[in-house]
């Protein structure tokens, strides 16, 4: 009877504080979903594509000559309406920079408008503008999950102050949001995250920890007292009832969701942030690009884009084009679980020599190994496995929106991720970091259920689980308060008896 008193004594102590964290985690928590099901979204999911002609390529010699361009992060040539056009990047923070074939001379300030235009092609239509501004930075609209840098935000002037953000290097959707939708965020940002207090790192942490550590504490001395009153007769009350019945469904769940959210919260505060930078590149120097017609064989295949890529291959460096080709139908209507899944607008990457114009097998594997040896500063023997990703999961998730990419395994557990159109690297993380993003991945997000039911039913299922767990805590409150209604009745009795 003791260790029914004790655990008794301990879930009620702290009864008021765990009630006001579960509530206002959950709530919160609820506001996710919401987001994903009911903010806006694009109507295609994959980047427009163009016919490769062969000719695309053919006076790059003058356009690099002309215009003086003899280093660059990324080149490649993209689609713009019925044209193609050489788009260079020299700064990662600076607009893009695009050159006609036919001219040979630069279009001024065109990076804004390959943007308008890559938003049209994804909803498909039109839609009056009110603002585009260029941006540089993160914030609260659009936040680091994203990725993606810079970006350019298109303003819309519709009724419900649509905003789209473009990245045109990857010619990218990279976010989407509404008045609706920034609501949501809000609540999410600082009622679960409580980003209003990202200026104070240390109490963020601290408030979060107690807050979840007092609904973790309920729910283990909860588990116990349906361990230790098993036995004992069937309450007589229906919410002491229902109560008990609730707790076996989500005690469990909630231990789950509070100690993998504290381990996030605290992994991602004290992360080494001295790792390999995102998105690194090697200059291209432009100059030892040649003036070539791009093989018959690949002509009149649909392309999404043309890009740069100097490598060395049988110790000989090389300097190359890389054709993406299109998958088939790439305009099909968006889809929300192949968006969160990942989808690849690639069918094959082609290498063409630029110096004899000769098709080379395929090359990927051999261009990002030798990328990774580089950046992880290893032997080649050290790599341990290469592969191509052409799907999100915990270990390369759909904050980083590039598909397809290599994941090169070095053997001291770092793994880097590489996109082999542009030879950049995208993101990088060691075994812990790993260990972190399966705990995240399914104690939290419960992705575990994604190929048993897929991502709409798996948050159907959370936001059953969440909803039970919200009502067990109001019958709890209210079992609380009718007990101390019945004490204080019994108090006043009491006194008047003596009074007698």
């Amino acid at each position: 009877m003791s260790r029914v008193k004790s655990a008794k004594k301990w879930h009620g102590l702290f009864l008021w504080p765990a009630l006001i964290a579960t509530l206002i985690y959950i709530l919160s928590a609820l506001s996710h979903p919401l987001m994903v099901w009911t903010g806006p979204q694009a109507k295609k999911m994959y980047p427009p594509s163009l016919v490769l002609k062969g000719t695309e390529v053919v006076n790059i010699s003058k356009i690099i000559q002309i215009n003086n361009l003899n280093k660059a992060q990324v080149a490649k040539f993209v689609p713009f309406k019925d044209q193609v056009l050489f788009q260079v990047t020299q700064e990662q923070d600076s607009p893009r920079r695009y050159f006609s074939p036919s001219t040979f001379t630069e279009i001024e300030n065109h990076d804004q408008q390959q943007a308008i235009w890559l938003a049209q092609h994804y909803f498909s239509e039109e839609k009056r503008i009110h603002s585009v501004t260029f941006q540089t930075q993160f914030d609260n609209q659009y936040p680091e999950v994203n990725r993606l840098l810079p970006v350019y935000r298109i303003n819309y002037d519709t009724q419900d102050n649509l905003t789209v953000f473009v990245h045109t290097e990857t010619q990218a959707i990279a976010a989407i949001t509404n008045d609706w939708k920034r609501s949501l965020r809000w609540i999410f940002q600082n009622l679960h995250s409580f980003e209003f207090l990202s200026e104070l790192e240390g109490l963020r942490l601290a408030l979060i920890t107690i807050m979840v550590s007092l609904i973790t504490l309920m729910a283990i001395t909860g588990i116990m007292f349906l361990i230790l009153l098993k036995r004992r007769k069937k309450a007589q009350q229906i919410e002491r009832r229902w109560h008990r019945r609730l707790a076996y469904v989500v005690v469990l769940p909630l231990i789950l969701f509070s100690i993998s959210g504290i381990y996030h919260l605290l992994f991602m505060s004290f992360e080494d942030k001295a790792g390999l930078p995102i998105l690194a590149a090697d200059e291209l120097s432009l100059d030892h690009w040649s003036a070539i017609e791009l093989p018959s064989s690949l002509r009149g295949s649909a392309i999404n884009q043309i890009s740069l890529i100097q490598g060395g291959i049988n110790d000989e460096k090389k300097f190359l084009y890389r054709i993406s080709a299109s998958i088939e139908n790439p305009l099909q209507e968006n889809d929300r679980e192949k968006r969160f899944k990942g989808s690849s607008a690639e069918f094959k990457g082609h290498y063409v020599d630029s110096q004899t114009g000769a098709i080379l097998n395929e090359l990927d594997n051999q261009l990002v190994i030798q990328k990774a040896i580089t950046l992880l500063n290893i032997e080649n023997w050290q790599v341990i496995d290469s592969q191509p990703i052409t799907h999100f999961g915990p270990t390369y998730d759909f904050r980083n929106k590039r598909l397809p990419v290599w994941q090169v395994d070095g053997n001291d557990g770092l793994r880097v991720f590489i996109d082999p159109v542009t030879g950049l690297l995208i993101d990088s993380n060691n075994a812990l970091a790993r260990i972190e993003g399966y705990s995240f991945s399914f104690l939290h997000k419960w992705n575990l259920l994604v190929p048993l039911v897929g991502r709409f039913y798996r948050d159907i299922f959370i936001v059953l689980v969440l909803s039970l767990s919200l009502l067990l805590s109001l019958l709890g409150l209210v079992m609380h308060l009718k007990r101390k209604r019945l004490l204080i009745k019994e108090g006043v009795s009491s006194q008047a008896i003596s009074a007698s």
